[in-house]
């Protein structure tokens, strides 16, 4: 006899996928192991459906030959079945959802996949191998889905659950009973039961998750509570919720927990009973609700790590000195990384902690050139990188400690400083006014935000599944992965932006000849500066090694050195540019915000990193305007004064003219070029491209009608590539002399043969607009051929004639089209000789077509027989 079977307290997963495995095994019998879950139970009583269910005691345990189990597998949850499984000659076969544990039972056939609900896994086959369904059917099979991933919405759904309840949808479930059944009105005992679990309920914080233990008795047996825990959660913020409830001779436990450190299945397991990380329950008879109560927040003190080490929130890698190099030394390597303490190295070994005080005082009497060695605190107390946060706060509290060593193996393998520790301390606080039902704070910590929701549904799934692989072998690597830059700063803003950084602290090259091989992709590297190029099927992104830098002097070229990932973005310009999100698997989609990107993206503002920023590179006031202008956020009042200041002290006049170059560029490319230009000027920076520069009446004319006339070249669909911004740096530099446009265009350093397209752009667009008045089709053909696109449509902006305009606008949609059918190779075929006579035979032909004597091909034959006969 084959049965078919599930777990205690069957829910409509359970019933759903025992209808489902009775298309698979059409004799065999349906039997619970024991009660129903009381919407179960409605629904077999209201049900249409001819279902025929086994009573235990009607089934001869010796008379099983095979065994379906499904929504389980482990025996402790299939009540008197259990003694059925270590008979000799059982066959067992399985389908199950739930993740494996060591009391599960063995099949000798096991279908188990990772989705939301084991209904699915059965929707799948029927789809598969198209058996029908009725509507009834697909009915109870959506109850069981949307039960399981309450309503599709749990994070354990996946989406092969979606695809599954879309297939039983077009198969005719009825959404309207499935609703019926999860849209539950509490009844006055629900109520009552309700009002005793909050009143008695408490809260713990166990390594600062935040748990809620919830007890209650009843005399007789209630049905399905689970829903209670719902109602609760609706009302309560905790991480994890237990619902301990006592019913005549046993303790029903719910759980529900929302925090991967905590793994309901896993606690539940220890006192018999299983489920999901997220929901699990369990049925306890030989314990009191108060010893219940007692073990298992024994097993959660002993299930509940850490929630965070010295390695989460540690700074790595740490500028060290030698014990041998120089006070004087020390303090010139303090200013240059902005450091205020400094590790000592001894045979590359941690040997002590130097701090600025120290290093300024040592100097102050005289001791520069003395070893650091002789002067630093070699009793300093250190942490190793599995170290408790909770352990590190107490001792950098109590010793007054403004920076702690993470030491591994006697090697510094990261520091944590007062910045780390204060923000460790802020979450924790976070999670425990909660607890204390103290004012909520309005603002989420700036670290510890989880983005992967967002970065699944704003990326396309190629772009999504490469960043997870990014994690994974940055991973296996020993490595950590972040992504960086503008994407970040645009999935913040709500924005689509696909051009990928990824920044690897350890070794970029590594990782990206690592992906290039386990993925079979192309990998340019570039060791000089710790960087490469990954080139995919469907995107080109860049990798680097996370890296500090530091200038020699204002408006120099930076040097690099690899460091960390929090100095890797404080060397970035604006705040807004300065987030990154981690990719390894343990912590993906991570969001770090050091310094306050978050907040100025939502309020709108743009400011500056740090108050040396311009001073240092002054290319960032021009990416200030056009950060301002392409998103439309203020320039907040500190940056503008840092702008102005570098502006005094002519810092630009040392600015490289190629990067000013690049910058007006992109600025002309991605704003409002009126606007920019504006900025521009009221920041006084149009004198550092020329200073005979100004922001005159006529220019703003000239850079409308450019943006005007652009506007309706491109609507005209001509597939030509054309350099935007050199139109409005021909408007820009129009109004100065030629000697003085040179200087300038030397100035910025702009390639040779981009200046003389510019140059003559200017000059030759004013020469030809007189010729235009009055002139034919073939005269206006033969002054504009000579001319690029871009000096065309140059004049087109100039000249306010609509005579002018209308002739350039013919020669562009008309007139340069215009060319004879016949070809050399034609005449050649009529009998004529190569040579002159071609081309005067060519150009009467075109002439002719322009005045509009000759229309086809056919008259361009005869023409050329009537005016030059063979």
């Amino acid at each position: 006899m084959d049965v078919i079977t599930t777990h205690l307290n069957a829910d409509f997963d359970a019933l759903a996928s025992m209808v489902a495995a009775k298309k698979y095994y059409p004799d065999a019998v349906l039997a619970f192991p024991g009660s129903q879950e009381k919407t179960v139970r409605d629904f077999l009583a209201t049900s249409a459906m001819s279902l025929e269910f086994k009573k235990l005691k009607d089934i001869d345990p010796h008379k099983v030959t095979r065994l379906v189990l499904v929504d389980v597998k482990n025996f402790e949850r299939i009540g008197k079945f259990s003694e059925v499984l270590c008979r000799d000659g059982l066959i067992i076969h399985i389908y199950d959802h739930h993740p494996f544990t060591d009391t599960d039972a063995k099949g000798h056939k096991e279908v188990i996949e990772n989705v939301g609900a084991t209904t699915t896994i059965f929707a799948e086959m029927l789809q598969k191998d198209k058996i029908p369904l009725s509507p009834a059917e697909a009915t109870l099979f959506m109850l069981g889905i949307y039960e399981e991933t309450g309503s599709l919405i749990f994070p354990s759904t996946t989406v092969r659950d979606l695809t599954a309840a879309a297939y039983l949808l077009k198969k005719g479930a009825n959404l309207k009973i499935v609703s019926s059944f999860f849209k539950r009105d509490l009844g006055p005992q629900d109520i009552d039961l309700l009002n005793e679990l909050i009143q008695n309920a408490k809260d713990y914080v166990i390594h600062d998750i935040r748990i809620k233990i919830a007890k209650a008795s009843r005399e007789t047996y209630m049905g399905d509570i689970a829903f209670l825990a719902h109602k609760i959660r609706e009302m309560e913020d905790v991480d994890a919720m237990f619902l301990l409830v006592m019913m005549a001779d046993r303790v029903q436990v719910i759980a529900r927990s929302h925090s991967p450190e905590v793994d309901v299945s896993e606690v539940l397991h220890e006192i018999g009973g299983g489920g999901h990380p997220q929901a699990a329950s369990a049925v306890v008879r030989d314990m009191s609700l108060e010893e219940t109560g007692e073990r298992l927040l024994s097993i959660l003190k002993g299930k509940i790590h850490p929630s965070k080490t010295a390695k989460d929130i540690m700074t790595s890698p740490v500028k060290c000195i030698p014990w041998n190099k120089t006070i004087k030394t020390a303090e010139e390597a303090m200013t240059r990384y902005e450091v205020n303490v400094l590790p000592v190295l001894k045979n590359s070994s941690f040997y002590g902690l130097i701090s600025r005080e120290v290093v300024e005082k040592a100097l102050f009497h005289g001791f520069g050139q003395s070893r650091t060695s002789e002067f630093c605190t070699t009793e300093a107390p250190s942490v190793s990188p599995s170290t408790p946060t909770t352990l590190i706060e107490s001792m950098m509290i109590e010793q007054n400690q403004r920076f702690m060593p993470v030491v591994e193996d006697g090697h510094i393998v990261g520091a944590i400083t007062r910045t780390d520790l204060l923000r460790s301390l802020y979450e924790s606080l976070l999670r425990k006014s909660m607890i204390a039902g103290q004012e909520r704070l309005t603002e989420k910590p700036s670290i510890g935000k989880n983005l992967s929701a967002v970065l699944k549904s704003r990326f396309p799934p190629e772009i999504y599944n490469l960043l997870r692989l990014c994690g994974e072998t940055a991973r296996d690597l020993g490595f950590t992965s972040y992504l960086v830059g503008g994407s970040v700063r645009d999935l913040l803003r709500g924005e689509p932006n696909f051009d990928i950084d990824i920044v690897i602290e350890g070794d970029g090259i590594a990782f990206a000849q690592a992906l290039g091989n386990k993925f079979g992709v192309k990998v340019k590297t570039h060791r000089r500066f710790g960087t490469a190029v990954v080139i995919t099927e469907f995107l080109k992104f860049d990798v680097a090694t996370s890296r500090t830098e530091y200038y020699e002097s204002p408006a120099a070229l930076p040097r690099v050195e690899t460091s960390s990932i929090k100095k890797d973005l404080y060397r970035r310009d604006f705040t807004i540019n300065t987030m990154a999100i981690m990719l390894n698997p343990d912590q993906f989609g991570k969001l770090l915000d050091f310094f306050g990107g978050q907040r100025d993206i939502k309020e709108k503002t743009l400011r500056i990193l740090h108050n040396l920023s311009f001073i240092e590179d002054p290319t960032r006031a021009f990416r200030a305007i056009r950060f301002s202008e392409r998103f439309g956020f203020i320039i907040s009042k500190h940056t503008m004064n840092l702008i102005k200041t570098a502006v005094r002290i002519n810092l630009f006049d040392k600015l490289s003219g190629a990067r000013m170059y690049d910058e007006l560029n992109l600025l002309f490319t991605e704003t409002e070029p009126i606007n920019a230009i504006t900025r521009l000027s009221k920041f006084d920076l149009l004198k550092f491209i020329h200073k005979g520069l100004a922001l005159t009446q006529t220019l703003k004319d000239t850079v409308e009608a450019i943006q005007e006339t652009f506007a309706w070249f491109k609507l005209l669909f001509i597939e030509e590539e054309l350099n935007r911004s050199h139109l409005f740096l021909m408007a820009l530099l129009n109004e100065l002399t030629p000697p003085e446009r040179s200087e300038a265009l030397k100035r910025l350093y702009v390639p040779p043969s981009a200046r003389k397209e510019i140059l003559d752009g200017i000059e030759k667009s004013g020469k030809v607009l007189a010729g235009l008045k009055g002139a034919s089709e073939k005269e206006i053909y033969f002054i504009l051929t000579p001319l690029n696109v871009p000096t065309i449509l140059f004049a087109m902006a100039r000249t306010r004639d609509k005579e002018q305009k209308k002739a350039m606008s013919l020669y562009l949609t008309t007139l340069r089209k215009i060319k004879p059918e016949l070809t050399g190779k034609d005449l050649k075929k009529m009998g004529y000789a190569p040579g002159p006579l071609f081309k005067k035979i060519l150009k009467a032909l075109l002439e002719a077509r322009l005045e509009r004597r000759i229309r086809s091909r056919e008259e361009e034959i005869e023409f050329v027989k009537e005016k030059c006969p063979v």
